[in-house]
């Protein structure tokens, strides 16, 4: 199995991805018809703002942590192609990095989630997939401790952008069309439980009409990122 170090925010990220779930859901989804409204106390919605912007700062902090990698791996690799080598420790960190940065395909254990719309669900009309959909179940696999995912067979990490354009979903720029499926590297039981928490993202999910299918797989393989962008500064030594 794949071992990427795990970013400190997905801990506490966790808890909060199980407590407001379903609420999640409800608000994203409010135009979908519910059986049954859901109200919280105004004490508990002022707490949920609170780790809501927490949340916010947190993936700030993710993204300067990947920018941070990103110029590292860019020093690495301009050394490399000015001729300079790299000592067996500085080879090993890049190797590293390229794997936390969906550089190189890689391949594992996890679990495979398909999204669709739920046609049979009783009382309650099929919904959309949305983008915020697939957005919320990817940030509960990454709490979860995924390693590695992709989404329709394009690689993700936890900063990708996910967002609805003219019936399709783009991720990060690529875009993808339905049936939408989700596969990930990592324990297993640990992933497949994360989507199985009561009152959790996915049971919210299930009650404005998508299905939500969670398998495991004893071997998973990814791609790497695609369209990974181009040096900006660094150019091969001798030419313009």
């Amino acid at each position: 199995m794949i071992r990427p170090q795990i970013p400190r925010w997905q801990i506490g990220l966790a808890l909060f991805l199980a407590t407001v779930g379903f609420l999640a859901v409800v608000q994203l989804r409010s135009r979908q018809p519910l059986r049954q409204a859901t109200e919280l106390p105004t004490w508990r919605l002022r707490e949920l703002a609170v780790l809501v912007r927490q949340q916010e700062a947190a993936r700030e902090a993710l993204q300067a942590e990947v920018e941070t990698l990103r110029r590292r791996l860019r020093e690495f690799e301009t050394a490399l192609m000015e001729g300079r080598g790299l000592s067996e420790a500085m080879a090993k960190e890049l190797a590293q990095y390229r794997l936390v940065l969906g550089l190189v395909p890689v391949e594992g254990p996890g679990v495979r989630v398909t999204v669709a719309e739920d046609n049979a669900a009783g009382g309650v009309l099929p919904a959309a997939v949305h983008a915020e959909d697939l957005s919320g179940l990817a940030n509960e696999l990454w709490s979860a401790g995924a390693e590695a995912m992709a989404i329709n067979s394009v690689r993700v990490m936890a900063t990708t952008g996910i967002r609805s354009a003219e019936g399709r979903l783009v991720l990060g720029g690529v875009a993808v069309g339905p049936p939408y499926w989700i596969e990930a590297i990592g324990d297993p039981a640990a992933l497949q439980a994360a989507l199985a928490i009561r009152g959790g993202f996915v049971e919210g999910l299930r009650a404005v009409g998508v299905r939500v299918d969670v398998h495991r797989e004893a071997r998973i393989r990814l791609p790497a990122r695609p369209g990974i962008e181009p040096f900006r500064r660094a150019r091969r030594k001798g030419l313009e």
